[in-house]
């Protein structure tokens, strides 16, 4: 089906929309450890407690992505499959057809890299133009990032961006892992369908 440019646009607002779903709770996640769990480690001058809350949060962080990465798979698969039977049925309904939310292994990273773009971008402006707001905001906000080097004592802000890669790898490969396991478990659905179709005949 062929679309319009009003078409094309309501279907990559959809698609943001979309994105912007799926980054929500992993983004609300990193606040919330680094206001906790990670944030507990700068109350204490014990380096021993300091790593060991420091490695907490830091796997908290990446259970979470696991968890709500395998979920957005899980979903847009099954979003994948819905849509596809009303495509081939010539349902009649345009949004059908702009395949908006279902499963591609690149929105796994781009979901993951979406709920770090505000960290980024603060991480961005300290250090470009180091200023107290940003540095509180990175530490208590953005801990799980901001923090590991300052326990080292390596002050280098620039280092700092490496660690979006953690966040961002789990979610991609816990969206495709999600996505391969309901696609196995449809391919048991569709196959238990067909032999109950066969009994009937």
């Amino acid at each position: 089906m062929e679309l319009n440019s009003r078409q094309k646009r309501q279907r990559v607002l959809l698609e943001i929309k979309d994105f912007l779903a799926g980054a929500a709770f992993p983004f609300m996640l990193q606040l919330v450890l680094s206001a906790s769990v990670i944030l507990f480690a700068d109350y204490n001058d014990e380096p021993v407690i300091q790593g060991f809350a420091l490695a907490a949060g830091e796997i908290m962080l990446i259970a979470a992505y696991f968890i709500f990465g395998r979920q957005n798979g899980v979903s847009a698969y099954r979003k994948t499959v819905l849509t596809q039977k009303k495509r081939d049925m010539q349902v009649n309904d345009v949004k059908v057809y702009y395949k908006t939310g279902e499963y591609a292994l690149w929105k796994g990273f781009a979901i993951g890299a979406l709920s770090v773009v505000p960290f980024v971008i603060f991480q961005l402006i300290e250090c470009v133009a180091p200023n107290t707001a940003c540095g509180f905001l990175l530490k208590y906000a953005f801990g799980w990032a901001a923090y590991p080097f300052i326990v080292f004592g390596v002050k280098a802000q620039w280092l700092n961006f490496i660690w979006i890669v953690i966040p961002i790898g789990v979610h991609a490969a816990s969206y495709y892992y999600g996505g391969f396991k309901e696609k196995k478990r449809q391919q048991v659905v569709a196959q238990a369908q067909e032999i109950k179709d066969k009994k009937k005949k």
